[in-house]
């Protein structure tokens, strides 16, 4: 499948799903936002996919919505509330990806490019990239479940704070605040890879099975958990996968997931 404003490579599970209109700091356009939503489709249709890792191109992850369909908003020409919500759910389609992703916040991530990196499972960023939610510094509400997404992460105070401020934080702030679970510098490509390197080692149907189970975490009491979890785990006892993994243990060996 060809892509005119993102780029997709599946690097032996890895799969790297780059924003790719640097020009514009990868600005985000509905055109953007359904080649993301086909992506999804295609590299959940991929057996082979393990971690989906996404990340800007050049010097910015994503400057949040195109500025013209900003403006078309205020004079009652842009698609309206209910193209809104339709704009945002083609960006968060990397919610309904199979695998673990992680957001490479390489770069800036400000607004709705904020809100877009927070719809990953992971979020790694770079000491020298700003991340705001400046929404109400240009006058207009939050949007793309900021005010759901935020929230879960670092708590209703720390989510109002920095909704209503519109401030920027950088990476290491963003780490403190429960943001993102690793800031790096120098060496930041090589955190994302070893981290993304771990998770394509693990095996494949006991973590897209654990995505699963963690993404209905704040709807299930405890007992709940304990019963979604014996089910899920007892279903990968049954694997191929199941067994290497014990194999490779007692032989004292690198394990070789298949998925199955």
């Amino acid at each position: 499948m060809s892509y005119e404003q993102i780029r997709v490579e599946n690097d032996g599970g890895i799969v790297r799903l780059t924003l790719a209109r640097p020009e514009d700091r990868n600005a985000m356009t509905t055109e953007m936002g359904e080649e993301i939503r086909d992506a999804v489709a295609a590299i959940n249709a991929d057996r082979e996919s393990r971690v989906v890792v996404i990340r800007g191109e050049g010097k910015s992850f994503s400057a949040g919505g195109n500025l013209k369909s900003l403006e078309e908003e205020t004079d009652g020409s842009g698609p309206g509330i209910g193209g809104g919500r339709s704009f945002y759910s083609l960006f968060l389609s990397i919610r309904d990806l199979e695998m673990p992703s992680i957001a490479a916040i390489n770069g800036h991530a400000i607004g709705a490019g904020f809100c877009f990196s927070l719809g990953a499972d992971l979020r790694i960023v770079h000491a020298k990239a700003k991340l705001g939610m400046t929404f109400v510094k240009l006058g207009i509400h939050p949007g793309m479940a900021a005010s759901w997404t935020l929230p879960r992460l670092v708590g209703p105070a720390v989510a109002a704070d920095l909704l209503y401020s519109g401030r920027i934080i950088g990476g290491e702030e963003a780490v403190r605040l429960g943001v993102a679970s690793r800031c790096a510098d120098e060496d930041f490509d090589q955190v994302v890879d070893e981290l993304a390197g771990q998770i394509a080692s693990s095996a494949p149907v006991a973590v897209r099975s654990l995505k699963k189970t963690l993404s209905g975490t704040w709807d299930r009491t405890i007992e709940e958990a304990i019963g979604e979890e014996a089910d899920a785990q007892a279903m990968t006892f049954t694997t191929s996968d199941a067994k290497e993994g014990l194999a490779a243990i007692r032989e004292k060996r690198t394990p070789d997931f298949r998925g199955e």
